[in-house]
């Protein structure tokens, strides 16, 4: 006979199978707070896997890689475009507000996935806020933080029944931290090693992110770090 925390364990891991299968949040940057240099282009692709924590349980799944362009608009500004693992897309816009030894950055961004057969639809929709902090150790090594909030939502709709179309939607605020270390081999080319987790304080739950994102392409000038 199974135990309480087995079953726990069982329910949570069909739930991080089913996020690892479809949408679930890509919220780790694989990147630095530094933007891509006006009208230069920078690729990348991550491999990661997503975990979660609650009420002493946990599990872990791969997924399948995020791709990732970015182009800049403005000296300190860039646009991001992904596709989180190969299964939703999103967007975002990095504004670099300082650069030194410490380096910093807003990074408000969108992910959603939409998917309908027959009279059933359902749709999920990620927005985050990162604040991005840059410790840059050396003109080739930084260190990356990304404290931060994230609003999480779930649509569901079925007009099956009698014509008449019932919809369900949830939604609800996260804390998030990330941590990463971005090591640039040389001007087109970075390895980049990040874990991200979303807290949910009301249902004790923590979802996380890690992966290992490599960069290809331009990248922002390091050579003032001291």
């Amino acid at each position: 006979m199974r135990t309480r925390s087995s079953l726990r364990a069982l329910a949570l891991l069909g739930g991080v199978s089913a996020l690892a299968l479809t949408g679930c949040p890509s919220p780790s940057i694989y990147g630095t707070a530094r933007t891509v240099p006006r009208g230069q282009m920078q690729q990348s692709i991550a491999v990661e896997g997503i975990g979660a924590t609650s009420s002493g349980a946990s599990a872990f799944l791969p997924t399948l890689p995020t791709y990732q362009f970015r182009l800049g608009l403005a000296d300190n500004v860039d646009l991001g475009l992904r596709v989180a693992n190969l299964s939703s897309l999103g967007g975002d816009v990095k504004i670099n507000l300082l650069r030194g030894n410490f380096d910093l950055a807003v990074d408000p961004g969108i992910q959603g996935i939409y998917a309908g057969a027959g009279d059933a639809s359902v749709g999920l929709l990620w927005m985050h806020l990162p604040v991005i902090l840059g410790f840059n150790l050396t003109q080739n090594f930084s260190i990356i933080a990304t404290p931060g909030i994230s609003y999480g939502a779930y649509f569901a709709g079925d007009s099956s029944v009698r014509g008449d179309r019932t919809t369900y939607s949830t939604g609800g605020f996260a804390g998030r931290f990330g941590v990463g270390f971005n090591l640039r081999v040389n001007n087109t080319f970075s390895v980049q090693p990040e874990v991200t987790a979303l807290f949910n304080t009301s249902t004790e739950s923590v979802l996380y992110t890690a992966g290992v994102g490599f960069q290809f392409g331009a990248h922002p000038d390091f050579s003032d770090v001291q």
